[in-house]
């Protein structure tokens, strides 16, 4: 029982850092693209500028989301060692600075 327990709190921690990676990377680059219609709101990210105007920003940030959930995902389930959950870090952390950019980008908005 307790080893059902187990895996579900680390299936609970894997959706959250999946779901919240996606998330907040949608809510970034939503929150961008209508920030950016206002007058006087410029984006200051050099790189994001440039990705901007070659039109890759959109396909990096898909493959950003794609690695960050496959490579944990993979790395778990093919090996079955219980210290591949480190690697739940990415998603958590990225996703946490996306949507703490969403917010921000939300903010200059209203």
């Amino acid at each position: 029982m307790e080893d059902i327990l187990k895996v579900g709190r680390r299936l609970r921690l894997e959706v959250f850092a999946y779901i919240l990676l996606v998330l907040g990377t949608l809510g970034d680059h939503l929150s961008t693209v209508v920030a950016l219609t206002r007058p006087h709101i410029y984006e200051t990210n050099p790189l994001t500028v440039q990705l901007m105007a070659r039109g890759l920003w959109l396909p990096l940030d898909l493959v950003l989301v794609a690695v960050g959930i496959a490579i944990p995902y993979l790395l778990i389930r093919l090996t079955g060692h219980s210290s591949f959950k480190g690697l739940l870090a990415y998603p958590l952390i990225q996703g946490a600075v996306r949507l703490g950019a969403c917010i921000w980008n939300l903010s200059l908005i209203v």
